[in-house]
């Protein structure tokens, strides 16, 4: 029996997180009947939110990295969301991430039979759970008493592995894999009719945010800058930080340019303008090595071709003839102009 109503409970600002969106969006088309409450917390963001149809967006608190604003959020949050679900009927409650289950738990405390399901974007390995703020080693907790009663998700089969290793006391059927797909209409109405670029240059695009310190940004803007007649280089980004934008403009390069964010459902109108998508990560965490990024499906979906470091273990996994891996901390112009031509 299809859930007539459904709460997601999802503490960081959903305009940030596509994936969340697109849950809803699939929610409807599959159910259009559905009734959804979502929590989540003040739109700090640039981006306008959808207008989602049978949906009710309550917001309480907001993200900040003030620790007086964020944990009188925390409570807030937590408070607030925990009563609503306390007095309103829902059929089924999907918790994203650790820092957003306190009202699950409290919904479960209350009615132990409420069916739930919780998704982690993000892997945490238990060394960065050991070195958490006192609140999040408490919300590990409670996840761990929510675990044992209920199915939850992670983006890859990798990270799934790894999460079970770190909690053996949860049963493998428990663990599902849900990949962080875009819209399947990204490919239908644009990917599909993909056109390489017609003016002799291979135009590259990064998607997201934008840090020198965990990317190898500086390794592609010093290639890019050494070959201006072949290559373009393009970001975008919502959050760039500021001595990597510094970094970005004292290149001083006409074929490198940063261009405003845009709006998610906009995103692909732009994206079929490149050929290549880049995925810069370094690696520097499990989280990052057994990664997915969003913008590897996104950049797929929209018929570019995907350039991935090396160490990003589950995106090269996909084996994907569209994805290549090469070492952007050595990069060779003959190896890299090898990879390249196989797009």
């Amino acid at each position: 029996m299809r859930p007539k109503k459904i709460a997601i409970l999802h503490f960081n600002v959903i305009e940030k997180y596509p994936p969340v969106m697109n849950f809803i969006y699939d929610a409807i088309e599959e159910n259009p009947g559905v009734q959804i409450l979502v929590f989540t917390t003040k739109n700090t963001t640039t981006y306008q939110t959808p207008k989602f149809p049978n949906t009710r967006i309550y917001r309480f608190g907001k993200v900040s990295s003030n620790p007086l604003v964020r944990y009188f959020s925390y409570i807030n949050y937590n408070l607030f969301s925990s009563l609503i679900l306390l007095y309103c009927k829902v059929d089924f409650i999907t918790a994203f991430e650790t820092i957003s289950i306190f009202p699950l738990w409290f919904k479960n405390l209350t009615k132990p039979k409420t069916k739930a399901h919780i998704h982690f974007h993000e892997y945490l390995s238990m060394q960065e759970r050991m070195v958490g703020s006192a609140y999040m080693k408490f919300m590990f907790k409670l996840e761990d008493q929510l675990l044992r009663e209920n199915t939850c998700s992670q983006t890859n089969e990798d990270r799934k592995c790894l999460f079970l290793e770190d909690k053996p006391f949860i049963k493998p059927e428990q663990v599902e894999v849900r990949p962080n797909m875009p819209p399947k209409s990204w490919w239908t109405t644009y990917g599909q009719y993909k056109k390489p670029s017609s003016d002799g240059k291979l135009s590259l695009v990064h998607v997201g945010t934008c840090d020198n310190n965990t990317m190898y940004v500086k390794e592609v803007l010093d290639w890019v800058s050494a070959n201006q007649n072949s290559f373009e280089l393009t970001f975008i980004s919502q959050e760039i930080h500021k001595e990597t934008n510094d970094l970005i403009l004292s290149y001083n390069c006409p074929v490198i340019k940063i261009i405003p964010p845009i709006d998610y459902y906009q995103l692909p109108q732009e994206l079929v303008k490149y050929d290549i998508g880049l995925v810069l990560y370094k690696g520097h965490i499990p989280n990052y090595v057994y990664n997915v990024p969003n913008k590897v499906y996104e950049y797929l979906a929209c018929g570019l071709g995907v350039l991935t470091s090396v160490k990003l273990t589950s995106t090269i996994n996909l084996k994907h003839k569209k994805i290549r891996a090469i070492d952007f901390s050595d990069l060779q112009d003959e190896v890299l102009q090898e990879y390249l031509d196989k797009f």
